[in-house]
């Protein structure tokens, strides 16, 4: 047997994770963005934690943060040019805004830009179709050429929450 690294029940839960947040898959708004966009505006979206944590806040209340583009290319291993093609298509979506900082004559370089994101839009119907989706059933095709119907994961009208919450008085 080759060499694998199983996930071990005492290590499941020490990894951490980016958020993906459904709109950008489901949404209609969104769905035109590319993978390396929504990729970019998920990482983008966790770096701006820090911000909160580090109060980076500007005088009108919008949390801010700094992600050089050599950050973004030894991130992703994107070279420049794709880095720059992605933050432009966040910006063009209303998803990034950048504001230059201008030259620093003291260190004689430019600064980093601020950047700041905005919130998804999420509408009502945006919910329904992934509610929609979620609904259907899966089917595949038996040797006869009829569909057979699957199990649906996904159903939640089967998900009782409370039904392991017993009242004891």
């Amino acid at each position: 047997m080759t060499q694998f690294n199983f996930i071990q029940s005492q290590n499941a839960y020490g990894t951490k994770f980016f958020q993906l947040p459904q709109v950008l898959l489901y949404g209609e708004k969104y769905k035109e963005l590319s993978d390396s966009a929504k990729l970019g505006y998920v990482v983008l979206r966790d770096r701006l934690e820090y911000s909160l944590q580090n109060n980076w806040i500007d005088d009108e209340n919008r949390v801010y943060f700094i992600f050089t583009n050599h950050e973004l290319q030894n991130l992703f291993g994107w070279s420049d040019r794709k880095i720059s093609k992605v933050k432009k298509e966040l910006e063009e979506a209303g998803l990034l805004f950048q504001i230059n900082q201008g030259f620093d004559p003291k260190k004689k370089k430019n600064l980093p830009n601020r950047l700041y994101l905005a919130d998804l839009e999420v509408t009502a119907k945006d919910v329904y179709i992934k509610q929609d989706f979620a609904n259907k059933t899966a089917g595949t095709l038996d040797t006869s050429g009829l569909a057979q119907m699957r199990h649906n994961l996904y159903n939640t009208n089967n998900l009782d929450t409370n039904r392991y919450n017993i009242d004891t008085q």
